[in-house]
């Protein structure tokens, strides 16, 4: 058992899907404070066309960071509309709290969604890019 563990529990996650064109992702949702903690965040994986989606009670600048993850994932930052405001490609796991960045896009966002790193790039999502929740 993590420490993550001890602090937030395992939370149940309703199940959601996040369409990019012609691609769509089957992710949880973490619409809590608990939840938006612990994010992905002791897990081994996602599935290939997987993830989280982020959802915060109002648009802002919400930083996301690595600490505790064992795989890369890229983040994609929405506004209220779906469109990218801001994409991390292959952010990467950090160990410890002194080496971990924190990324946090220029513009106001509503949503996250984390996906398996790389799927960004295969799919040429970048910043403009519109997503349908």
């Amino acid at each position: 058992m993590g420490l993550s563990d001890i602090l937030f529990g395992k939370p149940k996650y309703v199940k959601r899907t996040v369409s990019y064109g012609k691609t769509i992702f089957r992710v949880d949702v973490a619409d809590s404070f608990r939840k938006i903690s612990r994010g992905l965040m002791g897990r081994e994986s996602v599935p290939k066309y997987g993830g989280m989606l982020f959802v915060f009670g109002k648009p802002g600048r919400y930083g996301f960071w690595m600490l505790n993850m064992r795989f890369s994932i890229d983040i994609i930052w929405l506004d209220q509309s779906g469109r990218a405001v801001h994409v991390w490609k292959n952010a990467e796991p950090c160990r410890s709290i002194f080496s971990c960045r924190t990324v946090a896009p220029r513009e106001y966002a509503k949503y996250v969604i984390e996906i398996n790193a790389g799927m960004a790039s295969r799919l040429g999502i970048r910043k403009g890019s519109r997503f349908r929740i």
